[in-house]
């Protein structure tokens, strides 16, 4: 009777971790995957379901110090090594491997920037490839009430969430994806909560973030609660991407985000541990999607849509769902300007190759513009609205995943 009890229990505390593991702890996606209802169910049920297993673990060693005869102890140390493990991967590691700054985050200027940045010039660009120079690291930039902001995928890679500061008294954050290749400015407001966010996991290759003030899910590139009916969503803001070169000669009084890791003499167990996440499980892991081959780099997805190359990096725009993806190459194809409609709206797109920048801002009118520069201004002198779901440059297989009735070069 006892060793029954003691294997049901066991059973019990074993499966509840694994669990936890499988749809919790994101790494686990490389071999096995579980569907997004069922993630969700763990994840909006994880604490019910620790109580449980923990329990289970309690009463089984119990029985276990009662009659030792029932199970080695050697094998015994592996079990409760196993839940361990799989507990803690799920429900502890995500919290302190990307540890969110949307409260308090480090800026310098312009002109301070390049040497934080140059020390870590080598992993600027995931994968295979490697900028020359620091002026040729590609960053993020957010325009605010106090300036501009510029995030490099780098710095932002481990964090996922980056204080901004604030537009039109609103404030705002930047969050990013290193597998989608995508940061989105967003006000962390839904429906008039306040949100803390952080890091829940990723799926289907994009960061699934969540609320640490009502435990919400939050899927980055919808920017929606996960259970929320009527799909309430954070107030997304313009962002553009470009060499940091061009952000130094756009913007000479810009703020630069920076977040390097530790040195070894002040805090040698941080510095230790943020090396192996953003170092090595990290800069690999986001790096097979830079790898030039029809794998992503968690197997969530099945690609389908090749209308464009499986990794090309497209030029996005959502309005009204209305979605559509441009390619780099397209946009140079008509000579750098492309006069369109999106969602009901007149919008025009402006590749700057001196600059390289892509913009998209919203036209007054269905009259075409055939010269605009990168701060919306016409040959008028007409001041345009940026559009602000634009999104640069980020992974086509991952963007129609998500949005399959997705357009493509519309004209």
């Amino acid at each position: 009777m006892k060793k029954t009890s003691f294997w049901i229990f066991m059973v019990i505390a074993q499966l509840g971790a694994f669990i936890i593991f499988k749809d919790l702890a994101d790494i686990s996606q490389w071999v096995i995957q579980s569907s997004r209802e069922f993630t969700m169910f763990v994840w909006y049920n994880r604490h019910v379901i620790s109580v449980i297993s923990i329990l289970a673990l309690f009463i089984a060693m119990f029985v276990w110090f009662n009659d030792r005869e029932i199970c080695n102890k050697l094998l015994l140390m592996c079990l409760v090594f196993a839940f361990v493990f799989n507990y803690y991967s799920g429900m502890i590691n995500p919290k302190l491997m990307f540890r969110a700054q949307q409260h308090e985050a480090k800026f310098v200027g312009v002109d301070a920037a390049p040497q934080y940045m140059q020390r870590s010039l080598d992993k600027a660009h995931f994968g295979p490839k490697s900028y020359a120079t620091v002026n040729d690291i590609e960053v993020l930039v957010l325009e605010t009430d106090q300036g501009a902001y510029a995030y490099s995928d780098y710095y932002l890679l481990q964090p996922h969430v980056a204080k901004g500061n604030s537009i039109n008294g609103e404030e705002v954050i930047m969050t990013y994806c290193g597998l989608t290749n995508l940061g989105i400015a967003y006000s962390p407001i839904i429906a008039g909560q306040e949100l803390d966010l952080t890091v829940m996991t990723q799926l289907k290759n994009n960061l699934v973030l969540f609320d640490k003030n009502s435990g919400a899910a939050i899927q980055q590139i919808w920017g929606t609660k996960e259970r929320d009916p009527e799909k309430n969503k954070m107030k997304e803001w313009p962002t553009v991407r470009m060499p940091f070169i061009s952000f130094k000669t756009l913007y000479p009084d810009g703020q630069v985000f920076i977040n390097e890791i530790a040195d070894l003499t002040e805090n040698p167990v941080l510095a230790l541990w943020d090396r192996l996440v953003r170092h090595i499980m990290m800069l690999w892991g986001v790096g097979l999607n830079w790898i030039e081959n029809d794998k992503p780099a968690f197997p969530t997805i099945d690609f389908k849509d090749k209308r464009l190359p499986m990794k090309e990096l497209v030029y996005t725009i959502s309005i009204n769902d209305d979605h559509v993806a441009y390619s780099k190459d397209f946009i140079e194809q008509q000579n750098n300007i492309i006069n369109t409609t999106i969602g009901e709206k007149p919008i025009v797109i402006n590749y700057n190759p001196q600059l390289d920048v892509v913009t998209a801002f919203f036209k007054n009118n269905t009259a075409p513009i055939s010269t605009i520069d990168i701060f919306g201004i016409t040959e008028d002198g007409t001041q345009l609205k940026r559009v602000n779901t634009l999104k640069s440059k980020l992974f086509w297989f991952i963007f129609v995943e998500f949005f399959p009735d997705t357009d493509v070069n519309r004209v």
